[in-house]
């Protein structure tokens, strides 16, 4: 019996081995689970410590040896290899097409809306400013208005020499170093430019001849302009025979309706003659129909006319607004002095 006693409690020894085995088992895995986490972080905190370390001693590189501080290194960029200047052929003609497009959309954005500031401003100062003063600041804004027509011709310097450069490539022609043959363009087409008198630039200027048309009805109602070129100081190489030169006489804005004889109210503008009419006015002699043509209405105009070829003309009413309060402030003051005298 004392041998089965002792088998007996051998095994209870060993299950109570296995069962505290089995019981501390679970415990145990978190524990190696943390000591491998913090054997990690171990072995990563040197690896950070040492960046932050090469940051100190950069910042510390920063100071010269009075201890005053030195400026941060500017980060090189990466060196992008210069591939020169490529020959093009005619599988790039469209990018210049496209570029050259650009100028002139640029050139019509910016220029437009100046020309009509400019030539608003020089009209209200006309009439609201007078003696020295006045004719100085008109001065100021004729020089405005002449820088403005020349940077424009920049601008188009621009677009013909990349127009020039697609030209060839239309043609087959390859063409090599485009920076120089572009620049070059340009160039030769501003020294032309500049050797120009003033009256070569300007005289023929649809912008310039609004704006000085603009002063003169302001300060000359009711009298034709002369041509554009007398109006401009004649310089050295302005006298010539040439065809190109002579000059259309003067002429007088005229803000009146051709049917109604009044004051135009919202015009409409022609596109085949040029002539306006207030829009109430010749949609009643033309009838409903867009396609239905009839002769023009003003005077000596023998050209046909419709609905389809009328457009709207904003610039042309607030010009005319404009005259009927100047002619109506002239009516005004004449009233005036009759009454003094």
């Amino acid at each position: 019996m004392p041998v089965a006693s002792s088998s007996r409690s051998s095994k209870r020894q060993r299950r109570a081995v296995s069962s505290d085995i089995e019981e501390d088992g679970p415990s145990q895995a978190p524990q190696q689970e943390q000591q491998e986490d913090v054997e990690m972080d171990e072995e990563e905190r040197p690896r950070r410590s040492k960046k932050s370390g090469k940051k100190e001693k950069k910042r510390a590189a920063q100071q010269d040896s009075d201890g005053e501080d030195m400026e941060e290194p500017v980060e090189e960029d990466i060196p992008i290899p210069e591939l020169g200047d490529q020959p093009l052929d005619k599988n790039q003609a469209a990018k210049l097409r496209g570029m050259s497009s650009d100028w002139a959309m640029l050139r019509d954005k910016v220029h437009l809306p100046g020309y009509n500031f400019i030539r608003e401003v020089a009209s209200s100062v006309a009439e609201f400013t007078e003696g020295e003063k006045g004719e100085k600041a008109l001065t100021q804004i004729d020089t405005l208005m002449r820088e403005l027509l020349d940077t424009e011709y920049e601008l188009t310097a621009h677009e013909k020499s990349l127009d020039g450069l697609y030209q060839k490539l239309a043609r087959n022609e390859t063409i090599e170093g485009v920076t120089d043959a572009y620049h070059r363009g340009v160039q030769e087409q501003m020294e032309t430019y500049q050797h120009k008198t003033s009256r070569q630039k300007y005289a023929k200027s649809e912008h310039y001849q609004k704006f000085k048309q603009a002063v003169y009805e302001v300060q000359h109602p009711d009298i034709a302009m002369p041509p554009l070129a007398d109006l401009i100081p004649p310089e050295d190489g302005d006298d010539s025979d040439d065809d190109d030169d002579v000059q259309v006489g003067g002429v007088t804005q005229d803000y009146k309706c051709p049917l109604t004889l009044t004051t135009l109210v919202d015009p409409l503008t022609s596109k085949v003659c040029g002539h306006s009419y207030s829009a109430n006015a010749i949609k009643e002699y033309l009838g409903n129909s867009k396609t239905r043509s009839k002769e023009c209405p003003a005077t000596g105009c023998k050209k046909q006319i419709s609905l389809a070829v009328l457009e709207p003309n904003r610039e042309l009413a607030k010009r005319a607004k404009e005259a009927a309060r100047r002619e109506r402030a002239r009516e005004e003051d004449s009233g005036d002095e009759e009454v003094i005298e």
